[in-house]
């Protein structure tokens, strides 16, 4: 598979939605358009009522916020800390401050995006203009979403057009520039009609980076097409396509000026969403991604990964006794096939089947679900949850659930580097799967105004929890540790001054343990704080002020004190001042992160950029 192969993938899926067309309008009934709203947001009934403890972000916030990437809306939610990838690649993402099992797993539509190869995802390949909502689910998460999601689950739904009876076509321009030569130029356009939608997005990022070799050149581009029948059932198709080029600077103990990767992938996903009768709704979906990876290491030897997924899956959710109860089933299957010109070929099929009942009888609901999924290298793994939500008092809520699951070791984690370069990480196959234990107990209360603040207690017990050690060759791989376990509290607040000032606080405490050796797990601070203040003036001016302190943390599992990283303490702001450009709405902003030029690391060996600045403008039309 070359790149040649990825841009006539992507070329004939975008030929054949065009060629599609939006087609002929016919009439609807309101009414009827307002009921099929109702039955498929799901994901917000998750939020507010059910035992799972959950924390969201809409499309009209990330609006508002002027957030640039995925990325950026994640690091600003309650729980949730992203630590940018050393290798020009991916992000590091923990909930409830990390340490615990496996990686967090990313839906996209529903469908996984982070399996396979690769543990993580560059979610820098996904348009936050084209996301609608995110969805956090903290561990233990409901089965439904699949398997691999025993640290927690995130959600990115896609938007859809607004159906209209006369053709319009809006969109926005985005461009910036700022320190260590980044610049960005991203555009968004949608063309709505009456049955039919299409939303295009593509975007072009430089950076040089602060260190030697960190540059990096990426573009993207993507399309959603969605089209409603006469039966209000909604077909949804989608296509991405992505390119990263950048250097792979190492560590500043084992630097790598000579190493570098080329990475693109192109995906398809289709999503068919429908009812039957009136108290059933399902979707069925398909899914494929082609994967072409070059790695040059430090001395100009090369290594080459091409890999391929697709997957196929549905679900059916009914819904009877006046919504007092229902009844979620669901099956999947995924096939991931890798070429690695070091490692060989590999391939792994999973299968998946799951059930959930809910039952809602105020003042309680309570879900209970069991999943199985099956690999021929792993066989079985079972899965279960168990959560109950209680109305103590109006507007408040107390929520427990518990769960138990198994992560499957990734083919990075069995072969090969997951976005890194083979100059740092290696893999291990003889790896056993983690199984894992999860309970969490919390308390919401709702005050007016949309204040809000929870408290919850968690605990996290693993097996054969698998942990990266560092070798005397610098090189990293992972082992299995036999026993380590994690518990905390986390809590949050959100308070509305006036029309004019907000802020959010979030605190999550933890102690977590390597139970082999009576050690502290690694990347596991004991306490991570974040505090936002958000302000709008009367002449419509946003300024956000975010401040986020860690405390010291171990980066290996013997916890040596030469390779611990120091507590720290960071602050970034933002502001966005409206303007009119021709007649067209836009904004001007300006980004500071790092203000205070703080020293620190997020990962062993790779120190931040430091102080630096992204200034641009948004132009809507």
């Amino acid at each position: 598979m070359r790149q040649g192969l990825i841009w006539r993938f992507v070329a004939g899926v975008v030929m054949a939605v065009m060629a599609a067309g939006p087609g002929p309008a016919f009439a609807r009934e309101s009414s009827t358009l307002e009921e099929m709203v109702v039955v498929g947001e799901r994901i917000g009934d998750y939020v507010k009522n059910n035992p799972n403890q959950v924390v969201s972000i809409s499309e009209q916030e990330m609006v508002e916020r002027n957030f640039l990437e995925v990325y950026e809306a994640l690091e600003s939610m309650a729980g949730v800390d992203v630590k940018y990838g050393s290798s020009g690649l991916g992000a590091r993402i923990s909930i409830r401050g990390g340490g615990g099992s496996g990686s967090v797993l990313v839906l996209l539509d529903g469908r996984p995006i982070n399996k396979g190869q690769y543990g993580g995802v560059d979610l820098g390949s996904i348009p936050i203009d084209l996301v609608k909502k995110i969805t956090v689910f903290k561990p233990p998460a409901p089965v439904w979403l699949g398997p691999g999601s025993s640290a927690g689950a995130i959600y990115i739904e896609t938007k859809k057009g607004r159906k209209r009876k006369e053709p319009k076509t809006s969109g926005r321009i985005r461009t910036g520039a700022g320190s260590h030569g980044r610049f960005d130029l991203n555009g968004s356009c949608k063309i709505n009609k009456e049955k039919s939608s299409l939303l295009l997005a593509a975007g072009y990022g430089h950076r040089d980076g602060k260190r030697t070799n960190s540059h990096r050149d990426k573009g993207h581009f993507s399309f959603n097409w969605d089209r409603e029948t006469d039966a209000l059932s909604t077909l949804q198709v989608n296509g991405k396509y992505y390119l990263s080029d950048h250097g792979v600077s190492g560590p500043t103990y084992n630097p790598t000026p000579g190493a570098s990767q080329r990475y693109e992938k192109g995906s398809l996903d289709l999503k068919f969403k429908g009812f039957i009768g009136e108290s059933m709704d399902y979707d069925l979906k398909a899914y494929g991604d082609l994967t072409d990876l070059k790695d040059r290491a430090n001395n100009g030897d090369t290594a080459r990964l091409d890999a391929s997924t697709a997957g196929l899956g549905g679900e059916l959710l009914w819904s009877g006794d006046q919504g007092k109860n229902e009844l979620r089933g669901g099956a999947s299957f995924e096939n991931n096939e890798i070429d690695h010109s070091l490692t060989g070929e590999h391939h792994r099929n999973a299968f998946s089947l799951h059930g959930v009942h809910t039952l809602k009888r105020k003042p309680y609901i309570v879900t209970s679900g069991i999943r199985g999924d099956y690999t021929k290298d792993f066989h079985f793994s079972p899965a279960g949850n168990l959560g109950v939500s209680y109305e103590l008092l109006p507007r408040t809520l107390l929520k427990t659930s518990c769960g138990y699951s198994v992560n499957l070791p990734t083919f990075g984690q069995l072969y090969q580097p997951s976005h890194g370069s083979i100059d740092q990480v290696r893999g291990n196959p003889d790896l056993d799967k983690e199984r894992i234990v999860s309970l969490s107990l919390g308390m919401q209360h709702d005050f007016q105004k949309k204040n809000q603040v929870e408290l919850a207690f968690f605990w996290t017990g693993t097996r054969d929890l698998i942990k990266y050690q560092r070798g005397d060759d610098l090189i990293n791989r992972p082992e299995n540790v036999d026993q380590a376990t994690k518990r905390g509290v986390e809590a949050t607040l959100k308070y509305k001054i006036n029309d004019h000032f907000s802020f959010d606080l979030n605190h999550v405490w933890q102690r977590t343990e390597n139970e082999d050796n009576n050690k502290e797990l690694s990347y596991a601070p004991d306490h991570a704080f974040k505090a936002t203040l958000k302000s709008k003036f009367k002449c419509g001016t946003r300024v956000e002020w975010t401040v986020r302190s860690y405390s010291s943390q171990f980066t290996d599992t013997d916890n040596t004190e030469e390779e611990k990283i120091d507590a720290y303490t960071t602050a970034d702001a933002k502001i966005i001042y409206p303007v009119k450009i021709k007649s067209k709405s836009g904004e001007v902003y300006l980004n500071f992160r790092n203000l205070f030029d703080e020293d620190y690391e997020v990962h062993y060996g790779y120190p931040d950029d430091g102080f630096r600045f992204l200034c641009g403008v948004n132009v809507n039309f």
